[in-house]
């Protein structure tokens, strides 16, 4: 049980991290506007905001606008998701966990950024 709740904060915090990733660079601040469709700028709703699963229910696109939401996203979300069990698995529940949580969200950040 303890795995599949860190599994579902990676996937909480992967989805948080897309944000980040496609805000930082274009000097957007990442609380506001709300989390929105890039295309349409729709904002997107509570169950459009679950990672992974909603794009797997929406087909990869966005529900308002129907454009293709880039397989990014929910990669981003299940990498993370991934690394967090990892770090569980090594650390348990500690101070290191947290630390590396924190520190592998901010790799994942900053090789993105830098890779676009």
């Amino acid at each position: 049980m303890d795995c599949l709740f860190v599994v579902i904060i990676g996937l909480v915090i992967g989805s948080f991290l897309n944000v980040c990733i496609f805000r930082i660079p274009e000097e957007q601040s990442i609380c506001f506007p709300p989390s929105h469709c890039t295309s349409c700028q729709h904002q997107l709703g509570v169950l459009d905001l679950i990672p992974v699963l909603s794009y797997v229910f929406l087909g990869g696109r966005c529900r308002y606008c129907k454009e293709n939401i880039s397989i990014r996203y929910p990669l981003i979300e299940v990498l993370n998701g991934f690394f967090y069990l990892i770090i569980y698995f090594r650390f348990g529940f500690s101070i290191f966990t947290l630390k590396y949580f924190i520190l592998t969200s901010l790799l994942i950040v900053i090789s993105m950024i830098d890779f676009d």
